[in-house]
């Protein structure tokens, strides 16, 4: 029989070698090119099933890193790790869009994490998340300067990814209200490429390269209230506040000729790309501990920072987001030894965000819905959660384009008991 720490290790070590193998195929978006790129609503958890609601969600296994207060209802002495895998389909549509390049796909590593039950009343959780991605291609004939006939061809490309590691603890008190802090780092490159090629030849004129290297700390509160109605109903009501943070920006702009020599490389001043004060508030509403109702709503104050920053795009504006979410969740459970034991679970949401960019005049809006099928093993420490999500996001008006996605993410979860030297947290 293998021990539990070996057990353990091997698990971390192939959990590594997955995250590390998973490589991105080619999934393009084309607004990722603005602002700091594609900023990701996902958490890639037991709560995608349900439109990703989970501010008013708490569990015993499974890390809700939806608010930071969630970490404390976990079981006593438990240790439980997560890591996340999602494939995803575009299909693009609108005037922009060339025949050619109508659709898209990837397989992605979203999220790896772990947390504990380090006492009674407190409990912590660390890991890497995805914050927001930047995935673009695309060509514009331009006049060349001095001549209204002779065209060239640029060639825009981007490509990056800003990561949040995170350590997140919270506590309980009077068994009805938990409080939570996550401090997170918040880090990535950004890098953009504009090469002027020959129309005819393709072949490269000048490139230019920008790269930009983002960093700072990021933090965010969180709160859930809980308790009884009567016998049979249980309620959640939870709240979670990130405070505005200015990343430093630092960028490099590289300039190449048609020969490859160097023609400017100059490290620009330091700049800061601010993240506004966003709030949210949930509620949840569970009958009998099997069937849960959940609502979520989400906002992010961009029009406070706008101003201040000097994102790269053009032609685009930065407003205040939303987001709105209702989730359903059945769990079956079964008694064993008089303590009710969770076999499986099944999941609905739906959900509608107004995104940060106004492009054209048009705010990016983004909807859809979600289903998810969980399982824990009884006889291995593992448990499994399934997640389908259908969205649209974009439009085709305002020479737009509009993206039709579907997403596919696979949650494994392993937990067990934390032995302590034979000293329980009663």
């Amino acid at each position: 029989m293998i021990p539990n720490r070996m057990k353990l290790s091997i698990l971390i070590t192939l959990l590594t070698v997955t995250s590390l193998g998973v490589m991105a195929q080619n999934n393009f978006s084309p607004y990722s090119q603005m602002g700091i790129g594609d900023i990701d609503n996902g958490f890639y958890n037991r709560t995608s099933g349900l439109g990703e609601t989970g501010i008013a969600y708490r569990s015993n296994r499974f890390l809700i890193n939806n608010n930071p207060a969630s970490f404390s209802g976990l079981t006593n002495q438990f240790f439980t790790m997560e890591m996340s895998i999602r494939g995803t389909f575009v299909d693009y549509a609108g005037s922009a869009v060339a025949p050619a390049s109508t659709q898209s796909g990837d397989i992605t590593f979203r999220r790896l994490v772990m947390g504990i039950k380090a006492a009674k009343h407190w409990g912590t959780s660390a890991g890497l998340v995805p914050f927001a991605t930047q995935n673009y291609e695309f060509n514009v004939p331009y006049y060349i300067q001095g001549s209204n006939q002779e065209v060239a061809n640029h060639y825009y490309s981007g490509h990056g990814s800003v990561n949040k590691a995170y350590w997140a603890n919270s506590y309980e008190f009077f068994h009805h209200l938990s409080l939570g802090v996550e401090a997170a780092y918040i880090f990535g490159d950004l890098n953009q490429k504009d090469i002027l090629q020959n129309a005819t030849t393709g072949a490269t004129l000048t490139s230019t390269q920008n790269d930009i290297y983002l960093q700072n700390l990021y933090m965010t509160y969180g709160m859930q209230l809980y308790g009884k109605i009567g016998k049979h109903w249980d309620y959640i009501l939870g709240g979670v506040y990130s405070q505005r943070a200015d990343l430093l920006a630092s960028p490099n702009k590289l300039v190449l000729g048609s020969d490859s020599s160097i023609l400017q490389n100059e490290q620009t001043p330091d700049s800061y790309l601010s993240l506004p004060n966003s709030y949210g508030a949930g509620i949840s509403i569970t009958h009998n501990q099997h069937y849960t109702w959940l609502a979520d709503y989400r906002y992010s104050d961009w029009n406070a920072v706008q101003k201040n920053n000097a994102y790269p795009g053009q032609d685009y504006s930065i407003v205040s987001s939303e987001r709105g979410s209702l989730g359903f969740e059945i769990s079956k459970k079964r008694n064993f030894y008089n303590n009710k034991i969770e076999l499986s679970y099944f999941q609905s949401g739906l959900y509608y965000s107004n995104s940060y960019l106004q492009i054209n005049g048009k705010q990016i809006k983004d909807y859809g819905l979600t289903l998810g099928f969980g399982a824990n093993s009884l006889k291995t420490p593992l448990a499994y959660t399934v997640v389908l999500n259908y969205g649209i996001r974009g439009t085709t008006n305002n020479n737009l384009v509009r993206e039709n996605y579907i997403n596919l993410s696979f949650v494994i979860n392993y937990g067990t008991i934390w032995f302590t030297k034979g000293r329980k947290f009663d």
